[in-house]
């Protein structure tokens, strides 16, 4: 007779050794590129053996496209949150300008989305296109409150594309020239990452027509940051 509960455990087990190894793997393409990363390198950091990554996914390219279902559904639910959370009170120039301004904090909190990204980007192609996810449900989101805001006057000559490349450029960059931004803010990260978002927020608010005085001038990213949003060392 087949003890359930072994089974049920064995499952559990099994489960926990994919989340490590995903975890390991988003963290070495993040930090060193796709092309970098060997299947030996992740299975050393996750602490498990090369042929049971084998036997989980199959290759490299298959844990990449794991991970990136991963990010569409951590970015999905950060920005469905934003929606939820947005005050309905307020006109839609603001109400996107709090949405962005928030996404941004979570994005420089955990940049690995944007990191990983970047990494794709000097890939494959396809590796890339498979990650960026142009027609996501996280398009349609920004699609509806970019298309409200244009209504009232605002943004006319963009579209979600530019918002997200604006988004990207932004959120990748503390990592990408990490050198520039010491030189500018100083070696402490927190306090980097915040003057960098605050500009982001001074840049983007006067495209949206948000006056200088209602900028929030958080403490923290965490203030701002969006609930779900994942730290360093955590699966995405």
């Amino acid at each position: 007779m087949v003890d359930k509960r072994s089974g049920r455990q064995s499952a559990e087990a099994a489960e926990q050794t994919k989340a490590s190894i995903l975890c390991a793997a988003a963290d070495l393409f993040s930090q060193k590129g796709f092309d970098k990363v060997s299947v030996r390198e992740i299975s050393e950091a996750a602490g498990v053996s090369h042929g049971l990554i084998r036997h989980h996914f199959g290759s490299k390219e298959q844990i990449w496209h794991r991970i990136c279902d991963e990010v569409h559904l951590y970015i999905q639910g950060l920005m469905e949150t934003l929606v939820a959370e947005s005050d309905p009170e307020l006109p839609a120039n603001k109400r996107l300008f709090v949405m962005l301004t928030r996404l941004m904090a979570s994005l420089l909190i955990d940049p690995r989305p944007s990191r990983l990204a970047a990494s794709a980007m000097g890939s494959k192609e396809e590796l890339f296109d498979y990650l960026y996810d142009l027609h996501g449900n996280t398009e349609k989101v920004f699609l509806t409150e970019l298309e409200k805001t244009q209504k009232e006057g605002y943004l006319q000559d963009s579209n979600v594309r530019e918002i997200k490349w604006f988004c990207c450029m932004f959120s990748d960059a503390p990592a990408t020239l990490r050198p520039l931004l010491t030189q500018t803010y100083g070696s402490d990260d927190e306090k980097a990452l915040l003057a960098h978002w605050r500009l982001f927020a001074r840049l983007i608010a006067p495209l949206l027509g948000v006056p200088e005085h209602e900028i929030p001038n958080p403490d923290s990213l965490c203030e701002l940051m969006v609930e779900g949003t994942c730290v360093p060392g955590h699966l995405i």
